[in-house]
């Protein structure tokens, strides 16, 4: 649908005075100006939103669904607007980004410099953390939003789904394996496993998904606590390596490290997302900031693609 929010506010007016001719006074339009925008609506839509055989003023089913978009949107265009005007008027105020350490290391940087480009006066500041004290800092207050990796939505909070990030199986494009286009798991548990540390957010994800995928665990290999440290040396080729792609994009690119595709089968996808608190941060940036990020990161995924 192609829909300007002037249609969108009228719809509202509508529902909220529960009459066209009320509304008139609210959106400072004709009762025939607001029936013509209602129903370019519907008809975009293929659906009625309002019942017009009822005496008494009534949305259908399809019209509740679409009010609460309708509510969604202009809410959102709303703290849009605030936000530019205060960036305008030269309110600063600064917003703090939380993020997972992959996160931080290998998919903020060029979104957050971008951004920045975008709008030279607006002030960010980036966090990289583990994921139990994001969470933390966000019911605190200290971080207005964080972006991480996760396998599922974390409960009490506000997330929205960015992009699917894989799991992926690496090794030494050197190795012997990376020739072969199909690997079994029988034949990826030949290979020395290059693992984290207990008790690390991201190791254990992987230890967790390799546990509910029946994964067989290597009979030799060695852990690794940092991420970076265990692509590169699975690029060494000490052995094979479970990372998100968005860490080893360019290895695979250049050719040092392949993914293997396993026969059986590999490992569900995990999930960018966006992270909030519950309560809304009265810092008019924010909202900005977010809508950036969402943006910004779906035409990432989109040349991925």
């Amino acid at each position: 649908m192609d829909v300007t929010t002037d249609f969108l506010r009228t719809l509202i007016a509508v529902c909220e005075c529960k009459s066209f001719s009320r509304a008139t006074v609210r959106v400072h339009k004709s009762q025939a100006a607001i029936s013509t925008q209602i129903a370019k609506l519907e008809e975009q839509a293929g659906s009625k939103f309002i019942e017009r055989s009822q005496r008494q003023f009534r949305l259908t089913k399809e019209g509740e669904l679409f009010l609460n978009f309708a509510h969604e949107v202009i809410a959102q265009t709303d703290a849009i607007h605030g936000a530019l005007l205060a960036l305008k008027n030269g309110n600063l105020e600064e917003v703090h980004i939380g993020a997972t350490r992959s996160v931080g290391i290998y998919v903020l940087p060029e979104v957050i410099g971008s951004i920045a480009k975008q709008f030279p006066k607006l002030k960010m500041t980036v966090l990289s953390q583990a994921r139990a004290i994001t969470y933390e800092s966000l019911q605190q207050g200290s971080l207005d939003l964080a972006v991480l990796l996760a396998d599922s939505a974390p409960r009490g909070f506000v997330s929205v789904a960015l992009r699917s990030e894989p799991l992926c199986f690496v090794i030494s494009a050197k190795h012997p394996m990376a020739a072969k286009k199909i690997v079994s798991r029988a034949e990826l548990q030949t290979v020395p496993f290059i693992h984290g540390l207990k008790g690390n957010e991201f190791s254990d994800l992987v230890d967790d998904a390799l546990e509910k995928y029946h994964f067989p665990r290597p009979a030799n290999g060695m852990a690794i606590s940092n991420l970076r440290a265990r692509k590169e040396a699975a690029r060494a080729g000490v052995g094979v390596t479970v990372l998100p792609h968005f860490t080893v994009k360019d290895e695979v690119r250049s050719k040092s490290l392949k993914i293997l595709t396993i026969k059986e089968g590999g490992l569900q996808n995990t999930q960018l997302m966006i992270v909030e608190a519950h309560r809304h941060s009265p810092n008019t940036n924010v909202e900005l900031v977010k809508n950036a990020l969402v943006e910004k990161l779906a035409i990432e995924q989109r040349h991925q693609n």
